[in-house]
């Protein structure tokens, strides 16, 4: 099974929702992971020792850091334009994510990929 860090652009509901549904997601805005308003870099290094990979919309900044050589858990990259911040938008993210954790899907250690359409 996948664990998964959804960046803080993402509301932790939509990672209670995943929870809900059997995946093992948290956000950088859960109270207990204690990440909010840490740098890209902390919250790549926290995603790494944790071994959870990185959903994020923040695509420039962490793909430099993945080709700077930080090593990362992997990266699931989004478009806001696929997967809009609107609640209908969220909810087709929290499908995607969920069609892809299910199908057993990872980027792997240091990969990187971006979420399929559903």
């Amino acid at each position: 099974m996948s664990s998964v860090l959804l960046d803080e652009m993402y509301p932790p509901d939509l990672a209670r929702q995943l929870r809900d549904a059997g995946h093992d997601v948290v956000a950088v805005l859960d109270i207990e992971v204690g990440l909010a308003s840490k740098t890209d870099e902390d919250v790549l290094a926290w995603a790494a020792r944790n071994n959870r990979s990185v959903v994020t919309e923040n695509v420039a900044d962490f793909l430099r850091l993945a080709h700077q050589g930080f090593s990362h858990a992997g990266l699931i990259l989004v478009t806001s334009r696929r997967y809009p911040r609107t609640r209908s938008g969220l909810h087709r993210l929290g499908k995607a994510l969920e069609d892809f954790l299910s199908a057993g899907n990872s980027p792997g250690r240091d990969g990187i990929v971006w979420l399929p359409d559903v």
